[in-house]
């Protein structure tokens, strides 16, 4: 039976007791100690099917080498991918870079459902842009804040997506401005360290009072990934970091041939250049799509 849903100060002392732990306890990433929306975008971006630790050993590369947002919508999508590579879901990157170009264009929006019309851009990566660069008190729910709340609201595991927006709103309704980034932090560091997956911390749990699932956390079933070697998924990554550390990101067909199995190379191929993430120029492939149609000039 769900717990506390709808006593505000029940509510008022987790967030407060959260924030406290989180205040003393937390990890220090490099995208924690600024508000700028461009590098909160870039590490949401990175985040969403990166590990925290690996993003957090490319974040600082990546920034250096596009300090700036029109820095980024101005380079060329070989060299973004090129710095992304390693990452994982390439995709992500030429996403960020159509984001960036809009914001070049038409300056930042700065709440959710504008945020939500950047290119790439879902209802998590808004709402967390919103709170971590524009200290909007809304809620953020990715798959750390799910297991937590599920468990300490004693929800069922089949409660649905808006059930748990609406209740992770509602917690961090009671902040301001001030401690809407810290608030976002906390919630997802306190699912992540504490209340984990496989082994949660409850004996250091700073809201284990009342908590329902205090000893007897049940695991919460996300969506498993299909298995990576031997996967298209494998012979795409493998490509793409060739391609990245290529003079010139570019390899002869043949040499490129190598990394990927005969019976996959033209269903493999063919997907990353429907994706816009490769091309091929003769018998030669290239990093990123292909180039612009050069202008015609009337008479």
């Amino acid at each position: 039976m769900a717990t506390g849903l709808t006593d505000a100060d029940a509510l008022a002392r987790i967030r407060a007791a959260l924030l406290a732990w989180y205040a003393v306890a937390h990890r220090d990433f490099p995208w924690r100690r600024t508000t700028d929306p461009y590098a909160v975008l870039v590490s949401e971006v990175m985040l969403q099917q990166t590990q925290a630790t690996r993003a957090a050993e490319r974040f600082p590369g990546f920034m250096e080498q596009f300090p700036t947002v029109a820095a980024l919508a101005g380079a060329s999508e070989a060299a973004v991918l090129a710095a992304w590579s390693g990452l994982g879901y390439n995709r992500r990157a030429l996403a960020l870079q159509r984001a960036a170009a809009a914001v070049v264009a038409d300056d930042w929006p700065r709440d959710v459902a504008a945020l939500e019309r950047l290119p790439g851009i879902g209802p998590y990566t808004a709402r967390a842009v919103a709170s971590l660069a524009f200290g909007e008190p809304v809620g953020v729910v990715d798959t750390n804040v799910r297991r937590w709340l599920v468990r300490r609201f004693g929800l069922s595991p089949d409660t649905g997506p808006r059930e748990l927006q609406a209740l992770a709103d509602a917690l961090a309704a009671f902040g301001q401005a001030a401690d809407a980034a810290s608030w976002t932090h906390a919630s997802m560091e306190f699912g992540a360290g504490i209340c984990t997956a496989r082994a949660p911390r409850c004996d250091s749990c700073p809201v284990a009072a009342g908590c329902p699932s205090r000893g007897v956390a049940a695991p919460v079933a996300v969506p498993r990934q299909p298995t990576f070697a031997g996967s298209d998924r494998a012979y795409r990554g493998a490509l793409l970091r060739a391609l990245s550390n290529a003079p010139d990101h570019l390899l002869a067909v043949p040499a490129a041939q190598h990394l990927v199995p005969v019976a996959a190379w033209d269903r493999v191929v063919a997907g990353l250049e429907r994706d816009g993430l490769v091309h091929r120029s003769g018998r030669r492939l290239r990093l990123g799509g292909p180039p612009a149609p050069a202008a015609t000039i009337g008479p």
